[in-house]
């Protein structure tokens, strides 16, 4: 919160993204998609970031919202393996 008052969004986005991580590892998918959602609201374009809400979302059996997560992934880099691997995936259970 204090970050985000003094208006450093990149110290905000890291500081985000480590705590994604972090709820991540124990479990707290919600609060590690919110983290980055709200990331995604600064910089629609980190890639890393939307692969990782693509995963939390699959862990969290949204396969069609990781799926649309992966889809953005690819259009900003068409040639992300984790992206083209996974993204079969989450369509077959989005189905």
């Amino acid at each position: 919160m204090l970050l985000e008052k003094l208006g450093d969004d990149a110290s905000s986005n890291e500081v985000l993204t480590c705590r994604a991580s972090c709820y991540k590892e124990v479990g707290e998918y919600k609060k590690a998609i919110a983290d980055c959602t709200k990331i995604l609201e600064y910089d629609s374009t980190n890639v890393s970031v939307l692969l990782q809400r693509a995963l939390l979302y699959e862990s969290s059996e949204k396969y069609r919202l990781g799926a649309e997560d992966l889809r953005t992934v690819l259009k900003l880099d068409p040639g992300n393996r984790l992206a083209k691997s996974t993204i079969h995936r989450l369509n077959k259970f989005a189905d």
